[in-house]
C-alpha cells in the first residue's frame, strides 16, 4: 500500500494570504502582499518563509507550519529582494571568471594544437574526452546559425580553441580544466595564486553550482553548497570559513576579480548588499546563516 500522499489542494491567492495569516504571519499590507503572491507564487515564497518558521521541539530538523513570533511578511519580502541581488552578484562575478578562464584554457592548449581541444592526447588519460567532445559539438550545433560560428565553419575545416571556446558554458569550460594535464592545470592556477590546478578546479566546480543556482533564480543566500573547495595552504584567515556556505564562494569569486579586474567596484557593491539584509526583532534569520563571521567583512580581501 503506498504511503505517499496526494498533491496538496488548489488554493486562490486571498486563501493562500489567509493561511499565511492563520500561522501567525503579520501582514501589513493585503494589497501588497496579494501582489507578491500573484507575481512571485506561494511555493518560490516558501523557501524564504520557511527560515521563519518555528523549530519543532520534538525533531531540531524540522519546523512547524506556524511562524516565530514578530515574523513580519516585509521580513520575508526584504529577505527575498536580498538574495535575488546576491544572484545577480554572483552571476555578474562569474560571467568575468568564465570568460578569463575561457582565455586561459584556449591559451595554455592552443600552443600545442589549435585544435587541441578536440584531441584527447593533450588531456589527461582518466578524463572522459568523448564525452566532453560530444557536448562541445552539441553546443556548436545549438549555435551554428551565430555569425562567427558560420564564418568559421563556411571558411576553415573547424573552429580553433581561441574561437570554439567562445561557446563553451560554464559547466563546458570547467570540466574541461578539470579534464587537463596536472602541469597545465597548475600554470592556470598559478595566475590566480592559487596552491595547485586542484584548488582552481574545485572552486570552479563550486562556482558552477552557485551558477546554476543563480540562472535558475533559486534561493541562494543560505543554500548548502555541495562541491566543497579545497582551502589547504591558502591562509588562516580562510580556514575560518564554513565551506558548506555561500559566503566562501563570494570571497573565492572577490580573489579572482581582483587578479582579472582589478578596478572593479563589485566588491563594493557586494558589500553595500550585505547592508541591505533585513535586520529583524526576532533574529530568525542572520548573515551567520549564509557563512559570513562578523570579522571576515574587515578582512583585507574586502578592503
Amino acid at each position: 500500500m503506498s504511503t505517499l500522499k496526494p498533491p496538496k489542494a488548489w488554493k486562490s491567492f486571498d486563501e493562500q494570504l489567509a493561511q499565511l495569516k492563520a500561522r501567525g504571519l503579520r501582514i501589513n499590507d493585503d494589497k501588497k502582499a496579494l501582489g507578491y503572491l500573484k507575481a512571485i507564487g506561494y511555493y518560490r515564497l516558501s523557501g524564504y518563509l520557511y527560515s521563519f518558521r518555528q523549530l519543532d521541539p520534538n525533531n531540531a530538523m524540522c519546523r512547524l507550519d506556524d511562524f516565530i513570533p514578530d515574523t513580519n511578511f516585509d521580513d520575508v519580502r526584504q529577505l527575498y529582494v536580498f538574495d535575488k541581488k546576491l544572484r545577480q552578484l554572483a552571476l555578474d562575478a562569474l560571467e568575468r571568471i568564465e570568460i578569463a578562464l575561457r582565455v586561459n584554457i584556449s591559451y595554455s592548449i592552443g600552443r600545442y594544437d589549435p585544435l587541441a581541444h578536440t584531441h584527447q592526447q593533450y588531456f589527461d588519460p582518466a578524463f572522459d574526452h568523448q564525452s566532453w567532445l560530444a557536448r562541445y559539438q552539441d553546443i556548436l550545433q545549438r549555435e551554428s546559425k551565430t555569425s562567427f560560428i558560420k564564418h568559421h565553419m563556411q571558411n576553415y575545416t573547424d573552429l580553433p580553441v581561441w574561437v570554439g571556446c567562445e561557446v563553451w558554458d560554464f559547466g563546458a569550460m570547467s570540466k574541461l580544466y578539470k579534464g587537463l594535464i596536472v602541469k597545465d592545470k597548475d600554470i592556470i592556477a598559478k595566475i590566480y595564486h592559487l596552491p595547485s590546478g586542484a584548488h582552481l578546479e574545485t572552486h570552479l566546480h563550486a562556482f558552477n553550482f552557485i551558477r546554476n543556482i543563480s540562472a535558475h533564480h533559486a534561493r541562494l543566500w543560505n543554500k548548502p553548497i555541495t562541491f566543497k573547495a579545497r582551502l589547504k595552504g591558502m591562509g588562516i584567515e580562510w580556514q575560518k570559513l564554513d565551506e558548506r556556505k555561500p559566503f566562501l564562494y563570494f570571497c573565492l569569486m572577490k580573489r579572482m576579480l581582483d587578479i582579472i579586474c582589478p578596478d572593479s567596484t563589485w566588491g563594493q557593491r557586494f558589500l553595500a548588499v550585505l547592508d541591505e539584509f533585513p535586520a529583524l526583532k526576532n533574529g530568525a534569520v542572520s548573515l551567520e546563516h549564509m557563512g559570513m563571521i562578523a570579522s571576515q567583512k574587515n578582512w583585507q580581501l574586502w578592503q
